[in-house]
């Protein structure tokens, strides 16, 4: 039994860059959600994740990485290979498909389907 009850999850990612960064994730994601302060972007991902970019000093960047299940893998890839995002193959573990793309600034994005 959890004794938390988490509502919500917000990933950062730390970014050099952040009109970089926005054009970046606007080719896949649109515009972001909230531009709360001047340095940071949020894009809500599912009705209780977000994705939060944070400029940060490129030599205090460290990167991170974040796992999005997808519904279609297939048309996932696709979609982002559309929007020229560079994306890796698809890897079968047998219980789930997976591929990874990187933002400008190295952060790992790891599309995920159960199977």
């Amino acid at each position: 039994m959890r004794k938390i009850e988490i509502k919500s999850l917000v990933s950062v990612f730390k970014v050099s860059n952040i009109e970089q960064s926005i054009a970046w994730y606007k080719s896949w994601l649109g515009e972001p959600d909230v531009i709360p302060m001047d340095g940071v972007a949020e894009y809500q991902l599912s009705s209780n994740s977000w994705l939060q970019l944070s400029c940060e000093e490129k030599d205090s960047i460290e990167t991170s990485s974040i796992v999005v299940g997808v519904e279609d893998i297939n048309q996932t890839k696709k979609t982002l290979d559309e929007c020229s995002i560079k994306t890796s193959e698809i890897i079968d573990y047998e219980v789930v498909l997976v591929f990874d793309v990187f933002d400008i600034d190295g952060n790992k994005i790891t599309f995920a389907k159960e199977v």
